[in-house]
């Protein structure tokens, strides 16, 4: 945002900036295209084949830029009722099989609720032990944390929130129930499940919560529970 309030003409003419470059991790084709214009980066020309456009990827103003990495498989169910089939979630073939699971509630509250609901229900699940270097699997229970889980939001007190966020690190914690407070500079690549139990702001900001997951390159997965209302 702050880039807006410098006119890139300024950088041009009074310290002969000749070249811009814009990083991040999670931006939508929109808003690295709005990006862009505002720097007065040259556009890449249009897609006359109409079944390019309709592609996942898209030409970028500077390369190719995707929405959402193809590393993420994406779910979404309808559920009268999301308590019991978040529960079911996490203990079924897939999620059940993670060992890091951040799940985004709007609330603050309700990330409190959510995580005492799966400390009680899935106390004693524990997803298999993947293989050591060896190749070999650890004795069950060796090293695995119990699958337990706990609530993180602005509103604890920076010592909670380090706990929680150290813990989460340090996979002694599999499951992380957050507002969207929890992630802003979080630098974990292994994180292998989303779970959005409310909808989210808006589609760019799913783009960025879902891509915190996977993004050492491997598999993750990313749930959805849509409102019936919807």
């Amino acid at each position: 945002p702050h880039l807006l309030f410098l006119p890139p003409q300024v950088l041009r003419d009074r310290l002969g900036v000749r070249c811009f470059l814009g990083l991040t991790a999670t931006a939508t084709p929109a808003t690295a295209r709005d990006v862009a214009a505002h720097l007065g980066v040259p556009q890449g020309e249009e897609e006359e084949d109409e079944e390019e456009e309709e592609e996942e990827e898209e030409e970028g103003p500077t390369g190719r830029c995707s929405a959402l990495p193809p590393n993420l498989h994406l779910s979404v169910s309808m559920d009268r009722d999301r308590d019991q089939a978040l529960v079911s979630l996490l203990r079924g073939e897939h999620f059940g099989r993670l060992a890091s699971v951040i799940v985004y509630c709007t609330r603050r509250e309700e990330t409190a609720r959510v995580a005492a609901l799966l400390r009680t229900s899935l106390r004693g699940t524990e997803p298999p032990e993947p293989p050591n270097d060896t190749g070999t699997k650890k004795k069950r229970g060796e090293s695995s944390p119990p699958w337990v889980a706990d609530a993180y939001h602005a509103g604890l007190s920076a010592a909670e929130r380090r706990r929680v966020q150290r813990a989460f690190m340090a996979g002694r914690l599999r499951v992380v129930v957050a507002t969207v407070a929890f992630g802003m500079g979080l630098d974990k690549a292994d994180v292998r499940g989303v779970v959005h139990y409310n909808m989210p702001q808006n589609f760019e900001s799913y783009v960025q919560e879902v891509g915190r997951a996977g993004r050492d390159g491997k598999p993750a997965r990313c749930h959805l529970f849509l409102h019936p209302e919807v």
